[in-house]
């Protein structure tokens, strides 16, 4: 098994036309956004920077965050939307910050190979993307730590973490949230839920809503709506399949609530987004889910 473990949902290389806003959103999962070039500026919760050519932003999960274009240049970036599958992994990204101003020449040349990678598509792309993401992790978290890294007694060169010093790692409510983004797209009851962790629905919503901020079915849906998101952007799959794969028994249904949260429907997010980044970066993209 890695030292590090990454399920990969969604890949880009991106480029936000002038004034483009991305509004403020959060998710359940890691998004990393690295600057190749042009201006914006980016806020995560309450801070706001200005982007600058090497900067790397992550977005962890259920941060709140944003990202405008500026008024004269677009921004191009890479970004990474993934979840982490080990506490190891969970442990070693949450200790970096959130921006980091300078990441220098080796990030950045990780970076687009991962893009030239997804570029090949063959058989071995997704190992050597996640081989790519693990050295820029390990490389960030050198840099972070400005040789002050804790090492293993066994292994001198390496970086020295246990699953037990995951904060929450065994707790019943994350066996939840991980079986929920494994099987989103299954009908799934309060009920059921409630009955993986031994308690009732009342105590289990209350516990739930307590530690995450949402209900467990609010989870639910913002899981679907989030998955939903990346295939309208990265397949030519129709409104009804993609409504269906995330598991919206009613297409009219799934519009009515994709409306209510993004504004606009499943067709006119589909189609402003894919405008401006799968016709100028057809071959950049890929999908993992």
């Amino acid at each position: 098994m890695p030292l590090l473990d990454f399920n990969l949902l969604w890949i880009s290389r991106c480029i936000y036309p002038a004034k483009h806003v991305v509004k403020t959103n959060q998710h359940d999962y890691y998004q990393m956004v690295f600057v190749l070039g042009g201006e914006g500026v980016i806020s995560i919760s309450d801070e706001k920077y200005n982007t600058s050519i090497n900067q790397l932003y992550i977005f962890k999960p259920n941060v709140r965050h944003r990202m405008v274009a500026s008024e004269y240049k677009p921004l191009s970036t890479v970004e990474l939307k993934f979840y982490c599958n080990n506490a190891i992994t969970e442990n070693l990204i949450d200790q970096l910050p959130s921006f980091i101003k300078d990441t220098g020449n080796y990030i950045r040349t990780a970076f687009v190979n991962i893009i030239e990678e997804i570029k090949t598509q063959d058989v071995f792309t997704e190992h050597l993307i996640k081989a790519l993401l693990t050295q820029i992790i390990l490389n960030l978290v050198r840099l972070s730590n400005k040789n002050k890294v804790p090492y293993s007694d066994n292994h001198p060169d390496r970086i020295s973490f246990t699953e037990s010093n995951s904060k929450n790692s065994n707790e019943p409510l994350d066996k939840v949230v991980d079986y929920i983004r494994r099987n989103y797209f299954l009908e799934i009851k309060l009920n059921y839920l409630a009955e993986m962790v031994h308690l009732s629905p009342v105590y289990f919503c209350s516990i739930f809503k307590e530690k995450y901020g949402i209900t467990p079915i609010q989870y639910l849906k913002s899981v679907r709506h989030e998955n939903a998101k990346n295939l309208l952007i990265t397949t030519n799959d129709s409104i009804t399949a993609i409504a269906e794969k995330v598991g919206f028994q009613s297409v009219h249904y799934f519009s009515r609530v994709f409306k209510l949260i993004e504004g606009i429907t499943p067709n006119e997010y589909r189609k402003r987004f894919k405008d401006y980044i799968i016709k100028d970066f057809k071959g950049d993209m890929t999908d993992f889910s």
